[in-house]
């Protein structure tokens, strides 16, 4: 999946699109599990039954000031929520920012979209007692920029579908005594036209970056 906005965004569907709007906010409500042994393994998916996982607003962590929902000390929390899809054909692109302490993966209707450096390459399984390769400090709450990931048109008709789609998130912790963790995650979608489905972009939200 691609990575990092610069370059990633194919040119015709950046020119093509009319304005952004943002589908899922991480202080929505999702579904939440703190781990004390492996999920089922179609946690990440559409139909998965998540009724007796916790409830709350995101992100999840501690320690920061930047968590809805504040969990207690540990090395994962995994969370989910759904969205919905009007018109595939009218959403050209996507853009998913992560602002995390210290890792994750996200995926969409069980396919991974992307995931922060210190967990492995990409399509690995990490188990939920996993912990990061190495320390990564969230920025929202210090006036800086979450990280960002794009996909184009193309992997989004693979992705979606018309209807409910599941958003879902492992994030990971550097150590089980690690003094804080954050899980703030945001999903933003360029529509075509004039049409409007979702909301208004965070305020910090930037248009992606096209080097001709």
């Amino acid at each position: 999946m691609t990575k990092y906005l610069t370059l990633l965004l194919i040119m015709n569907s950046v020119f093509a699109q009319d304005h952004w709007e943002t589908a899922v906010f991480a202080n929505d409500v999702w579904r939440y599990l703190v781990p004390s042994s492996e999920p089922d393994t179609n946690w990440n998916e559409q139909y998965f039954d998540d009724s007796d996982w916790a409830q709350g607003p995101g992100g999840f962590g501690y320690g920061d000031g930047d968590d809805g929902t504040i969990i207690n000390q540990t090395l994962s929390v995994y969370f989910r929520t759904d969205f919905s899809v009007s018109d595939i054909t009218k959403l050209y692109s996507a853009i998913l920012h992560a602002d995390y302490d210290d890792g994750f993966i996200a995926y969409i209707n069980g396919v991974e979209i992307c995931r922060s450096e210190n967990l492995g390459p990409p399509g690995t399984f990490v188990p939920f007692d996993e912990t990061t390769s190495t320390n990564h400090e969230a920025q929202l709450y210090n006036n800086g920029f979450p990280e960002a990931y794009a996909l184009d048109s193309l992997e989004l008709t693979q992705l979606l579908v018309d209807g409910n789609n599941v958003l879902a998130v492992q994030a990971h912790n550097y150590g089980e005594s690690s003094s804080d963790m954050s899980s703030n995650i945001f999903l933003s979608f360029g529509i075509a036209d004039t049409s409007s489905f979702y909301g208004p972009t965070p305020d910090w939200f930037q248009l992606p970056i096209v080097c001709l």
